[in-house]
């Protein structure tokens, strides 16, 4: 994933000693993603191989191996003899991407409080109070890893494979935006405080009350990206 493991520390089981050994092109396109999340690669720029084969210290070919991955993500387009190219969400994309998303959320944090255990219901709330901490830092990184890291952990919560797969791909497809969304205050405080409201539904397990609210949250989102879109088509 683009941000740091959040979850909760596995148990020294046997089958959890074992080393994993990422490839360089899963390493690269984790790097990648990364870029894509925090700005530095922009939608709808053309991926210069040069450029970053020199910045990420590899050859070509791991590179290669990178974006097909990210384009298998929904995060890059390759096409013939031009290269790759970051995904530029149309304002259609973004609308279609946060009504499943809210669908899919809100499902998420409904099974999460039917389903959760005690110490992932404790790991959510840290992750939240991490979210906070980042908040009053103005630290947007930090902020936005524990942000990120309680959708997360609430998607584990809820036990469903199904949902798990679905949302991870969609969520990587709009993570660029909700980063970004954090550059506007008063966007930043109105996603605060929506955190603090289905957060703390979810912790006393009213799963009806987290849904209604984490779908108001998605929704919020969607109207902010959509005019954001908007705003920049017509400049």
């Amino acid at each position: 994933m683009v941000y740091p493991d959040l979850s909760p520390a596995p148990s020294l089981a046997p089958e959890s000693l074992a080393i994993n050994h990422p490839t360089l092109p899963a390493v690269v396109a984790d790097r990648l993603r990364q870029m894509i999340v925090d700005g530095t690669l922009r939608p709808g720029t053309w991926l210069n191989e040069r450029d970053l084969c020199d910045l990420l210290k590899v050859s070509r070919t791991p590179l290669r191996e990178a974006y097909r991955m990210l384009a298998s993500d929904g995060l890059l387009i390759i096409q013939p003899k031009r290269g790759a190219m970051v995904v530029q969400l149309s304002g259609p994309d973004i609308e279609n991407i946060f009504d499943v998303l809210g669908v899919l959320e809100g499902l998420a944090v409904r099974q999460a409080a039917q389903r959760a255990t005690e110490a992932e219901l404790e790991h959510i709330a840290q992750l939240h109070a991490r979210m906070l901490e980042g908040y009053r830092a103005g630290d947007i990184k930090a902020y936005f890893a524990a942000s990120m890291g309680t959708h997360i952990a609430i998607s584990r919560a809820a036990r469903n494979p199904a949902l798990q797969a679905s949302y991870d791909r969609l969520n990587l497809q709009v993570q660029a935006l909700r980063y970004k969304s954090n550059l506007d205050p008063d966007e930043w405080a109105g996603g605060v405080a929506d955190h603090e409201r289905f957060v703390s539904a979810l912790l006393k397990r009213d799963g009806e009350q987290a849904e209604r609210l984490i779908r108001e949250h998605l929704r919020n989102k969607k109207t902010y990206h959509l005019a954001q879109s908007t705003a920049t088509a017509a400049e």
